[in-house]
């Protein structure tokens, strides 16, 4: 199984880069957006305004050339200026001179036949902020555009706005230095709603590097990065979690590798202890019947009995072989995260093989006491045997992991769907060397008996109906142990 390595610095980084740069790009595209929103219904705002001041030109217009008697235009203008500050001037023809209270506009005989022939009023510009509306009836308007609106009742939002009533560009509103740092610049142009007087409206603003979300940005590096420390951090935890595994299952195939070097010298070993045990029992029952005999059958008697002593001694030290050294004291354990270790490590191999492997919790609150690594091994083992039961089997193939309070206790269980065990084989799983695998050595289930006796557990295997074998490892369960 190939190891997980934890993240380096570099990998760090790149990582909080991946997770920043997407965001932090969609923030800055979000504030624009909401940015570029605001500017143009502000714009339209100012479009309004201004528009509303040209359409109140043109009902000035229409009233004063519905008038049958038309006043006197130097008593009229000061009556309309407080309303109208823009109006410069008046004046109409009266039976063909000019009557108003400023100097006439130039070529006003051509500006009226214009205005006849459009049917409305038309513009004749003075300079860029001044220009005179005529109308077809005569009556003309000497309006400032600089006094439509004050720049302080424009929209907060507008930075420059610019009109143009025939002669340029002319400025209504600077809130911004002409230049300064790099700048990304959006505008908009929007001509006035009056049809006489549909002159061009130009709104821009320069967005500069104080106009961008550095605070969001901020909050979202600060987050993204502790997203790819906490990533980095989990990343080691497993794989150190990983490397302990592999050390705990180099450890134990070490030491079954070194069990399989030893059997043929320990098998010779107890061949001998054993060989003259039969020996000497054999010459103790031929020498019963004879009464002068009975010191001899004494010390062969003993000397089956050292014999015996020093089998014992060879079996405890393959015990002791294979027997870890420093059992961990017992402590709560995860079953669903002991679970999840294992499918994650067998799930992929057993599913190449055809066999599928399931857990199940059927109390998801309980947990056993134990020592986790012994529990892996044991688990590891028992599915190990159950999908080498399986090996020849056909049809479906399945290998059912579950966990589950059982009374004061927590069981596991591994059952296959396989051939079972054969009943005399049933009595005699756990005894060390006894296999039914042609390549066994009968270490497995010993091994799984002394580790799970270690954590006060106790192992047991039985048949299935109609197929199959189950092995039950029945533990201390949490919270009702002493």
């Amino acid at each position: 199984m190939p190891g997980v390595k934890p993240l380096t610095n570099i990998r760090t980084f790149l990582l909080w880069l991946l997770l920043f740069c997407p965001v932090a790009a969609w923030i800055g595209w979000q504030d624009y957006a909401e940015r570029y929103e605001r500017f143009f219904q502000d714009t339209s705002i100012a479009q309004r305004m201004l528009s509303q001041k040209t359409v109140q030109h043109e009902a000035v217009l229409a009233t004063l050339s519905a008038l049958a008697h038309a006043p006197m235009a130097e008593r009229l203008l000061p009556s309309l200026q407080p309303a109208m500050p823009q109006l410069l001037g008046l004046g109409h023809l009266r039976d063909g001179a000019w009557a108003g209270s400023t100097s006439p506009p130039a070529d006003l005989s051509g500006t009226i036949e214009r205005a006849h022939r459009l049917g409305r009023p038309v513009t004749l510009p003075v300079d860029e902020s001044r220009y005179w509306l005529v109308a077809p009836s005569s009556w003309s308007l000497l309006l400032d555009a600089r006094l439509f609106i004050a720049p302080a009742d424009f929209p907060p939002s507008l930075a420059m706005l610019t009109l143009d009533v025939g002669s340029g560009p002319l400025g209504l509103l600077a809130r911004q230095p002409a230049a300064g740092s790099p700048r990304w610049r959006i505008d908009l142009h929007k001509p006035l709603g009056a049809p006489s007087q549909p002159f061009p409206l130009h709104s821009w603003r320069a967005l500069t590097s104080t106009d961008w979300p550095w605070a969001q940005w901020v909050i979202w590096a600060f987050a993204s990065c502790l997203l790819a420390a906490a990533g980095a951090a989990w990343q080691g935890a497993r794989a150190e979690a990983r490397r302990q595994q592999e050390e705990v299952r180099l450890a134990a195939m070490t030491r079954l590798s070194t069990l399989g070097e030893m059997a043929a010298g320990i098998a010779h070993e107890l061949n001998q202890p054993l060989t003259a045990i039969l020996a000497q029992v054999r010459a103790a029952e031929r020498l019963l019947d004879d009464e002068t005999e009975r010191p001899a059958v004494r010390q062969a008697l003993l000397a089956s009995a050292g014999q015996a002593r020093r089998a014992a001694d060879i079996i405890e030290r393959m015990r002791a072989l294979v027997k870890p050294s420093s059992p961990a004291p017992r402590a709560e354990v995860d079953p669903d995260a002991l679970a999840a270790s294992l499918l994650f490590l067998r799930e992929e191999e057993l599913a190449r093989r055809g066999i599928r492997l399931s857990w199940h919790n059927a109390t998801p609150g309980a947990r056993p006491l134990g020592d986790r690594v012994a529990l892996e091994q044991i688990l590891h083992n028992l599915v190990q045997n159950a999908a080498d039961a399986l090996a020849d089997s056909a049809g479906a193939r399945s290998i059912a992991l579950r966990g589950g309070a059982a009374g004061a206790a927590y069981e596991f269980s591994v059952s296959d769907n396989g051939p079972g065990i054969p009943e005399e084989a049933l009595p005699r799983l756990f005894e060390p060397f006894y296999t039914t695998r042609p390549q066994g050595m009968g270490l497995g289930l010993t091994l799984c008996e002394t580790l799970a006796g270690a954590i006060d557990g106790r192992i047991g295997a039985r048949n299935l109906a109609p197929s199959g074998a189950c092995f039950t490892l029945r533990l201390p369960r949490a919270g009702d142990a002493a």
